[in-house]
């Protein structure tokens, strides 16, 4: 049995490690990649392929440079600071005129989920990077124009794609016809971390964004099945990946409302109480998910890609200590305990928990370190 100070341990580690690698492939190769990070094995979808060619990612750029810039601001490393500043300086050249960013797989080749041979924004890419420059702005990143800017452009994009306009469905990326649920809650938290970040750092206030993502999030709620699964879609997909990254979240965006849109009769944010019970139904659905030795019941709960992915280890054991509870934490504990067996010898996780070892995914490692820093702060196992 780990003790609280060894789980400690064990995520601190692991954290450590992962910042050490994103800082060894961090490019300063001058030109178009400058001040990205290369991932040697660049798996994404559609084409789920981690030996087809490696490639910069922008939403593991935007994890990464949120997880530098905090634990520079953490441990006062100057140099680190700067790196994740050139990373989000990259981001901001980065951006597309319509306001997102794209998805990219093997070979730095943008996705195509459609097959339509067109430019194709993603939601998904798009919302990493806001979270990432977003947050990094409410902890102190210079509030340059040319971020302003990026905020304002994505936060116009997102309510340009929501479909029918209104309905807080936001599709998971231009053109696609579904009601996906990650997508849903990955853009109410863009708009929430937008419209904070416009009014607390360059005071201007934008409400609009507000009401985008209370309608998705008011649309998501009714889409919870009764064991509290959050399906990938909305009309079926077991997933407890999913269920996961939906209430991550939701965690994310309800942390950054003021409480005074909190308690403004709805007007501004679902009621309270709603959310509470909508995230301890998903809660007991995770729980019911994993196996006394910390395992994922994969076959059972997951008919996504992201099957046997570490991935999602992390982001659960993430949002069960966040949300806290007894029942929470000791399921956390027994997934930690998994994660532990699963580290390789060079301290890094592996991409999945069986087959081949592959730990060179530079986004997926940079979105688990932005999952262990709240553990590493706040010391949850104490």
């Amino acid at each position: 049995m780990l003790t609280a100070k060894k789980k400690n341990d064990v995520v601190t580690e692991v954290h450590n490690k992962i910042t050490n690698y994103l800082l060894n492939v961090q490019d300063f190769t001058p030109g178009e990649y400058y001040g990205s990070f290369w991932s040697e094995k660049a798996y994404h979808g559609p084409l789920l392929d981690y030996h087809a060619g490696g490639a910069h990612h922008h939403r593991g750029c935007g994890s990464a440079a949120l997880a530098l810039w905090l634990t520079g601001r953490k441990t006062d490393d100057f140099k680190m600071l700067h790196r994740a500043e050139l990373a989000f300086d990259w981001l901001a050249a980065r951006q597309r005129e319509r306001g997102g960013w794209f998805e990219i797989q093997n070979n730095e080749k943008p996705s195509d989920w459609e097959e339509t041979g067109l430019d194709e924004i993603s939601t998904i890419a798009t919302s990493f990077v806001i979270h990432g420059l977003g947050f990094a702005l409410l902890n102190g990143l210079p509030p340059k124009k040319s971020y302003k800017d990026c905020l304002l452009k994505a936060g116009l994009w997102f309510l340009s794609i929501e479909w029918p306009a209104g309905s807080g469905i936001f599709p998971h990326h231009e053109r696609s016809p579904y009601d996906t649920l990650n997508a849903n809650l990955h853009s109410v938290e863009s708009l929430v971390l937008i419209a904070t970040v416009l009014r607390d750092v360059y005071k201007q206030n934008v409400n609009l964004f507000q009401q985008g993502a209370k309608r998705g999030l008011l649309h998501t709620m009714t889409l919870q099945w009764e064991n509290g699964c959050m399906p990938y879609r909305a009309d079926h997909g077991v997933t407890v990946n999913y269920t996961s990254l939906v209430l991550w979240c939701l965690l994310n965006a309800d942390e950054v409302i003021p409480a005074r849109f909190k308690e403004a009769s709805e007007a501004f944010w679902p009621e309270a109480g709603k959310i509470r019970l909508m995230i301890s139904r998903a809660c007991e659905f995770l729980r019911n998910c994993v196996n006394p030795d910390g395992s994922l019941k994969w076959e059972e709960y997951e008919t996504s890609s992201a099957k046997y992915n570490m991935w999602t280890y992390f982001i659960t054991l993430n949002v069960l200590l966040r949300v806290g509870s007894n029942e929470n934490i000791s399921v956390a504990k027994q997934l930690l305990s998994f994660i532990e067996s699963k580290i390789t010898a060079s301290g890094l996780p592996p991409m999945r928990d069986r087959g081949e070892e592959i730990t060179e995914c530079a986004f997926m490692q940079a979105d688990i370190l932005l999952f262990l820093l709240p553990l590493v702060v706040k010391n949850k196992f104490a």
